[in-house]
């Protein structure tokens, strides 16, 4: 059975997920959705949305949030932060960097490379070495 709004018209997948999240919470006032979307207005649809890209894209197979494909599809199996949560802020981003270059989109790989040699470079000065 669809879930519908105080009017009685169907939710939207989107919507369904925000009002069975307010139920979780234990708050059962069906205006407890409207209120919240009236008074966050635009934000609101933008976050429905999300919700409702999320949902599809892993009910498609892959989890844009916490294991993106460009940090997982390593030929070794090893996901990018199971190595870069071990470093210093710097060096982490710029492995970052360097293993997604070409990954995440093919026509920002020099854009990605020059991140990583930013962040490299602030390491460098971090540690009071000449760029």
């Amino acid at each position: 059975m669809a879930l519908t709004d105080d009017n009685g018209k169907p939710l939207t997948r989107a919507q369904e997920i925000m009002k069975l999240a307010f139920k979780e919470q234990g708050d059962t006032r069906a205006s407890r959705m409207h209120e919240k979307r009236k008074a966050w207005g635009p934000a609101w649809e933008a976050g429905l949305e999300a919700a409702q890209d999320l949902t599809s894209i892993r009910n498609a197979g892959e989890d844009v949030v916490n294991h993106p494909r460009h940090y997982t599809s390593h030929p070794s199996g090893i996901e990018c932060i199971q190595i870069t949560e071990h470093m210093t802020f710097n060096l982490g981003n710029a492995v970052k960097y360097i293993w997604r270059a070409g990954l995440k989109d093919s026509d920002k790989t020099l854009q990605d490379l020059g991140k990583a040699k930013f962040y490299i470079e602030r390491e460098a000065a971090r540690l009071g070495r000449p760029k």
